[in-house]
């Protein structure tokens, strides 16, 4: 029983605790949008969705990561910090508010809600992140369920109103994200609160930082964004359904994979003294660690699909299985990036991070391939992005987590234990 509660009480246990709870908070609303929007109806809330979660990586790279590495507490990097969330929340709400307008796809008043929706949710995960960077992360359960219940209760009340339609999602989004900020806010330790300064903000040293892991950030969601717009252009958006509910399916595996890199960053900055090298070996054991834990959920998702697939989509159409294992070898994939990705950052090659990460989007031409050129191939598109993250792996490990590890020498230094 000691050995449990000394378990428990362990950071590493509190941030998949935290990831669990955000997996599934997802995974609800999705999979009530999938049965009650119909195939089409899914692809269309996917694609704001898939937007909103674009948005929310470019604060979280910009400003997430920033508070995590810099040193937030000096009061001008703080301002900075503070500033920037401002302007990325703001300028994420506008483009919402003017996305839901012009689109046609929402009423106006509806469209107007999915701007200040969006600027929720980018609010909600900074400060969900600023949790992780004071460890909290015992704290995170209660935000991703204060979001989850929340967003449920208005899509109870929307059904009992009228029926749910995709206005019905975009208010739970608000509601939802909305409480789960005041929640996060009120669980940070006083002196983590964001209230202030405001004045004399360094932009200069958050961007210099951040602007790289904002961009690099946004390489997967945007990936995604990109692939739901090729298919639905090519194949239609009842075609493209199907795919996203495999995507909806094993959903919990890709967030949690996001969000344990959430976790190995702090963990690489406390490694930094130590060295390229000892960070190297750390990674090293996180990637392989990583790469067995995501196949074998994925494994089980294949093996239980099924019987669970038909509880995504309430059985009206059915979730492709090769989606689905093409989706888990993508997250597999993911998987072993994210410690070299997260290492070499945290050692200032964020530039060049960025710049091999490239290599995911060389993946779209196998997925064009896929479409054009062979007849059924929707199904088997994760499957191909999965060559991107690959190539981006064994580039960012070869080409600068092994120079920098040989070229730097070893402190005398003696290395913590993973928590």
């Amino acid at each position: 029983m000691t050995g449990v509660v000394r378990l428990l009480r362990r950071p590493a246990a509190g941030a998949l605790a935290g990831q669990v709870t955000s997996a599934l908070a997802g995974f609800v609303l999705q999979v009530a949008a999938a049965r009650a929007l119909g195939a089409a109806g899914l692809a269309t809330f996917s694609l704001a969705y898939g937007a909103i979660v674009l948005a929310t990586a470019v604060c979280s790279g910009l400003v997430g990561d920033s508070l995590t590495v810099l040193d937030r507490r000096e009061p001008r990097v703080r301002a900075g910090l503070h500033v920037s969330t401002a302007l990325v929340s703001g300028t994420a709400g506008l483009a919402g508010c003017v996305l839901g307008v012009t689109t046609g796809v929402l009423p106006a008043w509806a469209g107007l809600l999915l701007g200040a929706a969006t600027a929720a949710f980018v609010l909600e995960d900074t400060l969900r992140r600023l949790l992780m960077a004071a460890g909290r992360f015992w704290s995170l359960p209660a935000v991703d369920v204060t979001s989850l219940v929340v967003a449920l209760g208005a899509l109870v009340v929307a059904a009992r109103s009228g029926g749910l339609s995709l206005s019905s999602f975009v208010v739970a989004l608000l509601a939802g994200q909305s409480a789960a900020a005041v929640v996060a806010w009120l669980l940070l330790p006083a002196d983590e609160r964001p209230r202030g300064p405001w004045r004399r903000p360094a932009l200069g040293t958050v961007l210099a930082f951040g602007s790289w892991r904002a961009a690099a950030q946004t390489v997967r969601p945007a990936l995604l964004t990109v692939l739901r717009l090729f298919v639905v252009a090519v194949a239609g958006a009842a075609a493209y359904g199907p795919l996203e509910a495999a995507r909806v399916y094993t959903a919990p595996t890709l967030v949690l994979v996001a969000g344990l890199g959430t976790f190995l960053l702090p963990y690489f900055v406390q490694l930094r003294p130590q060295g390229p090298a000892a960070g190297l070996r750390a990674a090293d054991r996180a990637a392989a660690g990583l790469a067995l834990a995501v196949g074998a959920v994925g494994l089980v998702a294949v093996l239980a699909l099924p019987w669970a697939g038909p509880l995504v989509t309430g059985g009206g159409y059915a979730v492709p299985a090769g989606a689905v294992a093409g989706w888990s070898v993508y997250a597999v994939a993911s998987a072993v990036l994210l410690p070299y990705s997260g290492l070499a950052s945290v050692h200032g090659a964020q530039r060049r991070v960025l710049v091999l990460r490239a290599f995911e989007f060389a993946s779209l031409a196998a997925v064009a391939v896929l479409l054009l050129a062979v007849d059924g191939g929707v199904p088997w598109t994760p499957l191909a992005l999965t060559l991107g993250p690959v190539l981006a792996a064994v580039a960012v490990r070869r080409s600068v987590l092994l120079p920098l590890a040989r070229r730097t020498p070893v402190p005398a230094v003696r290395e913590p234990a993973v928590a």
